[in-house]
């Protein structure tokens, strides 16, 4: 082999050895430029948090209860620990928090919906799905059933209460003859259950088991 062709394959060596290492060197250096611009820098923080799905709550009171921070790279937002903030708000059943890129933050929410209404320390409270009483009303609502339940320890209520709303919920859903029937809904315990109907009659549903078969039976 010539010195000159010697050479000329070394310079092509060289060439290939360079290329690769530039293409690993800029792969490098556009995977730490997207790295810092999506985590670090403001190009892609947060602007906009949209709120959807309230019906008795205000947007300024579930973004109060949010506290997203705007300025905060999206993705480094901590979306679990604003869901669960917004989830302890009383009215509140459900909600799911995503990122939805340049800019925003979207909170979906789902508000607890009264099935009934209940006395509970001298206050009248709405009675949700599952036995949640989550706010106050000033006068007794019209269109839900009162739900009357004599137990004093908390436990027990709650208990007791989930029991009742989900006999509340199958007539909603199931009978509304009968529930054009029921007058309230009274409870000594999550086992003693009594329907209160028009025309005098009274019903013992018993606990809150077997609940399409009693309705059957008392069908």
């Amino acid at each position: 082999m010539s010195e000159q062709r010697f050479a000329a394959r070394r310079r092509n060596v060289l060439i290939r050895r360079w290329r690769r290492t530039a293409a690993v060197v800029g792969g490098v250096l556009i995977v730490g430029t997207l790295a810092w611009l999506i985590w670090f820098s403001s190009y892609f923080a947060v602007r906009t948090v949209a709120v959807d799905g309230e019906t008795t709550l205000k947007q300024s009171q579930i973004l109060a209860a949010a506290k997203v921070r705007p300025g905060q790279p999206l993705a480094r937002v901590d979306t679990a620990a604003i869901e669960s903030r917004v989830a302890s708000m009383s009215r509140i059943e459900d909600v799911s928090v995503s990122r939805s890129w340049p800019h925003t933050i979207r909170i979906k929410v789902a508000e607890r919906k009264a099935i009934a209404y209940a006395s509970i320390d001298g206050e009248i409270r709405a009675i949700d799905r599952f036995g949640i009483d989550f706010r106050t009303y000033s006068t007794p609502p019209k269109g839900l059933l009162e739900v009357r339940v004599n137990v004093f320890d908390a436990r027990q209520r709650q208990q007791t209460l989930a029991a009742v709303a989900a006999v509340v919920n199958l007539i909603d859903t199931r009978d509304h003859g009968l529930r054009k029937q029921v007058q309230n809904i009274s409870a000594g315990s999550r086992d003693s259950i009594v329907l209160d109907l028009t025309k005098g009659r009274t019903v013992t549903w018993g606990s809150g088991g077997n609940l399409t078969r009693k309705l059957s039976v008392l069908r």
